[in-house]
């Protein structure tokens, strides 16, 4: 069956190809067509996995269908050089079509153009029509954008008609005096400084984390009180800054989020020192429902340094460090991939813009990544599991502050757990890691006190103690796992 269909679609390349000399043409006429046969292949195979595979025979003729003919017009277009027909080839059969971001490198390539995809209606523009909403964490086209989008002069940005109407009342839920409306933060709150501010490149963290109260306690007290002790800094000024707010949450059962203004380290630190103390009433890590996920400012991140820390969150490598500061596995809130195997969301990233800013947000496709990267100004934690522990609070924002920095400097080789944990126990970095190093030692790992002594441990495990390098035996540790400086 799939030989047959090669040989129709050998014969679309010849009658279509017949009047173009062109050496350009011809392979971007052959790109065209390896996708098609890829992906046919692919479809092939999923149908042959199983008996019992949801893909009926005749729903596979009817792909093969549709793709012969996606292929045909899409490879008419771009001989033709028909910027119009190859879009409208793309979106004819919408996301049934699973490669169509392949196709989208090939019109780029083609007519040296940038092309979009719509986030609401899911076709495929030119870079001109293009709308940012939400600050940028959505991409709309222009039809979109009129029909279900209006302007909010509070917020600055773009967001839904229904989201403007709710503008329009009060931010506050009548029922709570303490707790907001959903994502009601955002523009209440801004930058704090810090000694931060001074370093180069400055690099800046926000907090949001998910909170339970348990049904006797009331849910509004609970955010009173914490608001009360740490929402207020004043800065060396003595000017007042909010540091935090509360506001509801959809997928919480009896509970709120606390959102953070964007500051450095050492005021986290500060403010967040509330939860050294027991917290009445709430939980968050013993909960399914509640996650901590920390904003980093990627103003100064390039393409490259994006993609060095993808890699490295997600390789499977590193899996056993980023589950210990975690403290879970994937969920479908934080998804983990192997970046590594494939490689085609950097390609598309890099091919999607010519503006830096653009390919960072499309570095990720899915949102709910363990790093996203659609917000227009941050990059997303959202691996970690919730906690109303401080100093698993701050081991988090060390860190995510931790990894920009070294994925910033550390070469696609050395995104390795032995070379960050060498990275955070070097002189220059022991003061922004205190907590992350402490907390990394509680969960088993050994890191050397002294860089110079030509050694970092990673996590310990026992071997005969004949076998432990010389410059651990003396320790009386025995481990497996190490790396020479």
């Amino acid at each position: 069956m799939t030989q047959n269909l090669m040989q129709k679609w050998r014969g679309v390349r010849a009658q279509v190809a017949g009047s173009a000399p062109s050496r350009q043409r011809e392979v971007l006429f052959n790109h065209a067509r390896s996708i098609i046969e890829h992906n046919l292949g692919r479809d092939w195979q999923t149908l042959n996995r199983s008996r019992f595979n949801h893909m009926t025979t005749f729903e596979y003729l009817a792909r093969m269908k549709m793709y012969q003919t996606v292929g045909k017009e899409f490879a008419v277009a771009i001989q033709n050089e028909d910027e119009q027909g190859a879009l409208d080839a793309i979106n004819q059969y919408g996301t049934r079509v699973s490669y169509r971001s392949s196709m989208e490198a090939v019109l780029n390539d083609k007519f040296q153009e940038q092309f979009f995809c719509c986030e609401d209606c899911n076709n495929y523009f030119h870079s001109d029509e293009m709308n940012s909403t939400y600050d940028g964490d959505y991409h709309v086209c222009n039809d979109c954008l009129s029909d279900n989008y209006s302007f909010s002069d509070n917020r600055g940005t773009y967001i839904t008609h229904d989201d403007w109407a709710d503008e329009q009342e009060d931010d506050r839920n009548p029922e709570y005096e303490n707790i907001g409306e959903y994502h009601s933060s955002k523009r209440n709150l801004g930058h704090i400084p810090s000694s931060y501010d001074m370093r180069t490149p400055r690099v800046l963290l926000g907090l949001e984390l998910e909170m339970e109260v348990h049904n006797d306690y009331d849910k509004d007290l609970r955010a009173g009180v914490i608001l009360e002790s740490i929402s207020d800094f004043r800065d060396e000024d003595g000017i007042r800054h909010t540091y935090c707010l509360m506001e509801q949450d959809g997928s919480l059962d009896n509970g709120f989020e606390m959102v953070t203004a964007y500051t450095g380290l050492d005021v986290h630190k500060n403010q967040l020192q509330y939860f050294k103390q027991k917290t009445k009433g709430m939980k968050s890590h013993n909960t399914s429902t509640c996650g901590l996920h920390v904003h980093v400012c990627k103003s100064s991140m390039t393409t490259l340094h994006g993609a060095k820390l993808v890699l490295f969150i997600n390789d499977p490598a590193n899996a056993e460090l980023v589950k210990a500061i975690a403290r879970r596995d994937a969920s479908g809130y934080a998804k983990f991939q192997n970046k590594k195997e494939d490689k085609h969301w950097l390609k598309d990233s890099v091919h999607s813009s010519k503006h830096k800013a653009d390919q960072l947000c499309r570095l990720n496709s899915d949102r709910y990544e363990a790093l996203n990267f659609r917000n227009e100004k941050t990059v997303e934690f959202r691996l970690f599991k919730g906690t109303l522990k401080y100093e698993t609070m701050v081991s988090c924002l060390e860190f995510a502050f931790a990894c920009w920095h070294f994925t910033a400097q550390a070469s696609t080789s050395e995104l390795t757990t032995a070379k960050f944990l060498e990275f955070i126990c070097s002189p220059n970095n022991r003061k922004d890691t205190r907590f992350l190093r402490a907390y990394l030692k509680d969960k088993g790992y050994e890191l050397a006190d002294n860089i110079r002594k030509g050694i970092v441990l990673a996590k310990i495990e026992t071997v005969p103690a004949d076998e432990a390098p010389t410059e651990i035996r003396s320790t009386n540790i025995s481990t497996l796992t190490y790396e020479k400086v």
